[in-house]
């Protein structure tokens, strides 16, 4: 069926209501829009489901979370033997109904559905899988994309992101129902009275800040700090546990940045809601400015990721994702009164070389990943025989957990050990600058960017694939003066250097990683949360400043062979 002929189909369906085949017929007269929206499913990529909310099988609503939902139950059901689901959201449009139609697919369908009543943030919802004993997991939420956006996070019985086997199951679930008779369906009374959707209390909120508090590394020093800290949940789920968790800790100089402390599903205060855009900062910097306060801290809207901005001689300056990660894996390894045996990180293959060096050089073992924090929680799960201990995991997009009651990347225990790491430096008269400008010199300087570029829609699509295949089809071979030394294929799993071609060990996926001759290396990825292409690039360097004028020089090269592509 094309895509002008399933908008006629749900335009006439009676199944949809009336709001929402009114808004299909208010595109009636836009070709191109009514395409947009019709001409694919929404899938699912390295987060789950993800898309703009709207009327369509392109859109983000309450019919396509049914339908997911359905699919979902149905691979819960023949993938468990015992099956509850433990539903959250956040505070975005639709995000409270998205929820709860979830609940009622499931429970229609027998499954308990465990809901909480107001927004929680990611990583609670992981916590609270394995701590309910659950089956299955969904969050509702786009995490940091525009207010646009919603999304469908699906988790396994273990707390985290269903794996690609897994997710390509529910797929297929989902592409089984054809019709929405196959949906099943109850009301919320219905739901209740029958003992199949019950909220949540919030002795699941202080159980989960229980296990938070247990991961501290220096359980002491907040309280006897003066480190004064700025904090930001830019409108999202963060607010509430992360202001529990100091009041617990004893921080005396916590200053909320209170307009930016209210749920606002149109991020009204804000450019974009993601800690990974400096702007986002903005107000958080000027209270500093006001306090004299040593950190500010940004939790993007579902509290899975993390920003930090840290106060020096000449002002505030940003951390990026993978510097705040050098940081905490230093300040673990360096502050635990003794390593486990067999110790062990992970962090992705588009993560800085740098962390590599700290945590060989405490007698750890790292390993890395593809993007997406599953293949972390993956290697938890891997090693819970004892083999290895984990230690901490994280991603250079501002993810980072140190637990394993959590299977996700979680802003809350992130920010409590960013205070107690800022604090113990503090403590030393040393800013978290200072500690990173010690760790470049005595492993070297590393200067790391990312270039995300925007392609929507079908024909942004088909120009991200274009790229990728144009990027196979003409190898590259030198870039700004240096060699390429070698080159990962994700796609093939390979690795492909002077000694010929060989497995990289990693799961197959859409990724191009190049090896430069001096250490360097640049990275190439299509989204799989976003319409974008991600271009990452990790220079090395012998000073700050040869760092930034050679990234320079390779972004410019590498943008252009990107760009040139039709």
């Amino acid at each position: 069926m094309d895509y002008k002929a399933r908008y006629e189909e749900w335009l006439s369906n009676t199944y949809f209501d009336e709001a929402f085949r009114s808004e299909l017929q208010s595109i009636a007269s836009d070709e191109k829009e009514i395409e947009e929206r019709f001409y694919t499913d929404l899938e699912f990529g390295t987060g789950g489901m993800r898309g703009i909310i709207g009327a369509g099988t392109n859109r983000m609503n309450a019919y396509v979370i049914r339908k997911a939902s359905q699919g979902f139950a149905n691979f819960a059901k023949k993938r468990y033997e015992e099956n509850a689901i433990v539903i959250a959201h956040d505070c975005r449009h639709k995000s409270p109904d998205f929820a709860l139609e979830t609940a009622l697919v499931f429970a229609a369908n027998g499954i308990k559905a465990y809901l909480f009543e107001s927004l929680r943030s990611t990583p609670e919802l992981s916590f609270a899988v394995r701590n309910l004993k659950a089956s299955v997991g969904v969050v509702v939420t786009a995490s940091h994309n525009p207010p646009a956006y919603n999304g469908f996070k699906v988790y396994g019985d273990d707390g985290c992101q269903l794996l690609p086997a897994d997710a390509d199951m529910v797929v297929d679930e989902v592409k089984k129902i054809e019709t929405f008779d196959q949906v099943k369906y109850m009301t919320k009374e219905e739901a209740l009275e029958k003992g199949l959707l019950e909220y949540i209390s919030e002795a699941q909120d202080d159980a989960y800040l229980d296990m938070v508090e247990t991961v501290a590394v220096n359980p002491t020093i907040i309280e006897s700090s003066d480190l004064k800290v700025v904090y930001t949940p830019l409108h999202g789920t963060g607010a509430r546990p992360i202001s529990e968790m100091q009041k617990r800790r004893k921080l005396k100089n916590f200053y909320p940045v209170e307009a930016q402390m209210i749920p606002d599903a149109n991020f009204s205060t804000l450019k974009s809601p993601n800690p990974e855009d400096v702007s986002a900062f903005e107000m958080g910097i000027a209270l500093a400015k006001e306090k004299d306060a040593d950190l500010v801290i940004a939790t993007d809207p579902d509290c899975d990721r993390v920003g930090l901005v840290v106060k020096t001689e000449q002002g505030y300056e940003a951390l990026n994702g993978n510097q705040t990660g050098v940081l905490l894996v230093d300040y673990i390894l360096s502050n635990l009164p003794e390593l486990p045996e067999k110790p062990l990180l992970v962090n992705t293959i588009v993560t800085s070389g740098m962390a590599e060096k700290v945590i060989l050089s405490y007698g750890a073992e790292l390993e890395s990943t593809l993007t997406g924090f599953k293949f972390i929680g993956e290697k938890i799960k891997q090693y819970e025989d004892g083999s290895k201990t984990f230690l901490f995991g994280y991603e250079e997009s501002y993810g980072y957990l140190a637990s394993t009651h959590v299977r996700d990347k979680d802003a809350v225990i992130a920010t409590m050990l960013a205070v107690e790491m800022a604090a113990k430096y503090k403590s030393e008269n040393k800013s978290l600058m200072d500690r990173l400008n010690e760790l470049f010199e005595k492993f070297g300087y590393y200067q790391e960017s990312l270039t995300s570029i925007v392609l929507e829609g079908k024909a942004g699509l088909e120009k991200i694939k274009r790229v990728m295949s144009s990027l196979r089809a003409n190898p590259i071979q030198e870039v700004a003066g240096l060699k390429v030394a070698s080159v990962m294929d994700c796609l093939d799993q390979s690795i492909v250097d002077v000694n010929g071609k060989r497995s990289n060990n990693l799961p197959k996926s859409n990724v191009l990683k190049y090896y430069l001759e001096d250490g360097s290396w640049f990275a190439a990825r299509p989204s799989g949360t976003e319409p974008k292409l991600k271009i990452y690039f990790s220079i090395k360097g012998d000073t700050r400043d040869h760092c930034q004028m050679h990234l320079k020089k390779v972004e410019e090269k590498v943008l252009e062979l990107v760009n040139s592509v039709e």
